[in-house]
């Protein structure tokens, strides 16, 4: 056995693939090949230290989007190879563990990477809310004994944006209550908790990873809204929730 070939069977020995005669072949001619024998001591020294690397938890955010890539129907051919790639390498990443920081939302804040793998639950679910409806006086008594607090519960049809109806997330491990609601294709989730700040702040409104976020505190309530609409869209559904509850005070 000559040495390129050699030094191609190293790896599909190490992982088991060879034939039981072509692994006896290729543990004959170590002996006669030091280069292949120094790489398969090697490869051996690096999987095992590998296997030794802490792992620790896989953030939410990385698993939603690996489920969104896996989930994600392409009928395009030649479009598919590139996904199941991209897929694969983040399922390996997961397998790995998660070595030296963040591998997602490095930018970005806790917060943030909460909100993007809560709607991404709610994108990829068979469910998108826990209960559905635009009956805003069905939808809020819901949420009585799920969390400590009755959010304000409005169908916002005449603006645009119709209400789904509601579910509960967790954010920053507290339970917290998630309103659903519609633009013409797209999802809005609109998360909010009493707040212990004084005073009204307006929306800011921000951009990135493709979808809009919409951060304000308005009638004793702290929101945060976050859908694939465009940044001037989501500042008008921020605008018509914030008119909504004052009308109804």
């Amino acid at each position: 056995m000559d040495c390129p070939t050699c030094e191609a069977m190293v790896e599909p020995y190490l992982d088991g693939e060879l034939p039981a005669g072509e692994s006896v072949h290729f543990e004959a001619a170590l002996d006669a090949c030091p280069e292949c024998k120094a790489k398969l001591v090697h490869l051996r020294s690096l999987r095992v230290q590998i296997r030794e690397l802490p792992t620790a938890r896989t953030p939410d955010l990385l698993r939603a989007r690996i489920e969104r890539e896996l989930r994600v129907d392409t009928p395009a051919p030649r479009v598919w190879p590139r996904r199941t790639a991209l897929a694969a390498s983040l399922l390996l990443a997961v397998g790995a563990g998660w070595l030296g920081g963040r591998f997602v939302g490095q930018e970005g804040s806790r917060e943030t990477d909460e909100l993007i793998a809560g709607y991404l639950r709610i994108g990829l679910g068979d469910r998108p809310v826990d209960v559905a409806s635009s009956d805003s006086h069905t939808v809020k008594p819901w949420f009585a004994g799920r969390i400590d607090y009755a959010p304000p519960v409005y169908d916002l049809t005449s603006a645009g944006f119709p209400l789904l109806g509601g579910r509960v997330e967790m954010l920053d491990r507290r339970r917290i209550a998630v309103l659903v609601y519609r633009r013409n294709q797209h999802r809005i989730a609109l998360s909010l908790w009493p707040t212990t700040m004084s005073g009204d702040a307006a929306p800011e409104v921000s951009e990135g990873d493709g979808f809009a976020i919409a951060r304000w505190r308005h009638g004793g309530f702290e929101m945060r809204a976050i859908g694939d609409i465009a940044p001037k869209s989501m500042s008008v559904f921020a605008a018509s929730i914030d008119q909504a509850i004052d009308a109804g005070r």
